[in-house]
């Protein structure tokens, strides 16, 4: 798996850091409508809707003015996140069989958070 991207390299620029994350709760929302439309790259938004009691950051996912499910960001990913209301992300992963809704949805987040590289 690659953590860091090209940019990471040069040294005038802040590295960008992606991290997988699932999709929660597929069945739940809108997803049945659209999933013929998503592909492995396709560009979704996250929305951030509460906090749960442990700190952890709960984000709608929604493709267009769909609703597709709910994402928990925890440990490591909340510092990369840095508590943004509106991220932008794309399908790197998903399953489903023909003519039947998604089982799965991963994302890939992308952030450029100003990192220390070491090593």
């Amino acid at each position: 798996m690659k953590l860091f991207n090209s940019q990471a390299l040069n040294s005038n620029s802040n590295p960008i850091v992606n991290t997988v994350v699932s999709v929660n709760q597929l069945s739940s929302f809108d997803m049945i409508y659209v999933y013929h439309l998503l592909s492995i790259g396709t560009k979704v938004k996250l929305f951030k809707i509460s906090t749960n009691l442990n700190g952890d950051y709960i984000y709608a996912v929604y493709f267009k003015s769909y609703r597709l499910g709910t994402v928990k960001i925890t440990g490591l990913r909340k510092r990369l996140i840095s508590n943004q209301t509106e991220i932008e992300a794309q399908i790197s992963g998903l399953s489903k069989e023909k003519y039947l809704p998604l089982k799965s949805l991963e994302l890939t987040l992308n952030s450029s958070k100003n990192l220390k590289l070491v090593g």
